[in-house]
């Protein structure tokens, strides 16, 4: 993403039956949409403004991480 930061989004794809949470680790990426569900879903994000150097962050949805890369200023 770019300095800038905005909006993202994950599909999750899992059984009809399997719940599932999704958690930011990082204090510059929230979730907006999607925090949880059960079965498939989609999880939406935004990434505030990067006024530093390049970083990288993750979410945690259903247990795994995925990684959110931000260009720096």
């Amino acid at each position: 993403m770019d300095e800038d930061g905005g909006t993202g989004t994950i599909n999750v794809s899992t059984g009809s039956a399997c719940r599932w949470t999704a958690s930011s680790n990082d204090s510059w990426i929230t979730i907006t949409a999607g925090a949880s569900g059960t079965g498939d879903g989609t999880v939406r994000f935004t990434v505030a403004r990067n006024d530093g150097k390049k970083r990288n962050g993750t979410l945690t949805i259903a247990g795994r991480n995925a990684k959110v890369e931000q260009e720096d200023h």
